[in-house]
C-alpha cells in the first residue's frame, strides 16, 4: 500500500514538472513570435472566452502546473515593473 501511493506522489510531480518544462518550452516560442501573429491568436482568445461568457459555461480547473506556472509568471512580471 505504502508503496503505490509513493509511486502516484513520485508520478505525480513527475507529470507536473514535465508539464512545466512544455510551458517554458512554449513560452520562449511564444516570445519569438511575429506581432500579427500574436494579435491573431489574441483574437482568437477574445472570441472564445465570449463564446464561455454567452453559453455560460466554466472552464476547466487549472491543474498543478498551470497554478505554478502562473503564479511565477505573475512574480516574474511584478520584478520587471519595478525596474
Amino acid at each position: 500500500m505504502l508503496r503505490s501511493s509513493v509511486f502516484r506522489a513520485v508520478a505525480h510531480c513527475f507529470r507536473t514538472l514535465s508539464l512545466v518544462v512544455f510551458d517554458l518550452v512554449r513560452l520562449v516560442f511564444l516570445v519569438a513570435r511575429s506581432h500579427s501573429t500574436l494579435a491573431a491568436e489574441n483574437l482568437f482568445l477574445r472570441k472564445q472566452l465570449a463564446l464561455f461568457q454567452e453559453r455560460k459555461a466554466k472552464p476547466r480547473r487549472a491543474d498543478d502546473s498551470t497554478r505554478w506556472m502562473m503564479a511565477t509568471l505573475s512574480r516574474m512580471s511584478r520584478g520587471a515593473r519595478r525596474w
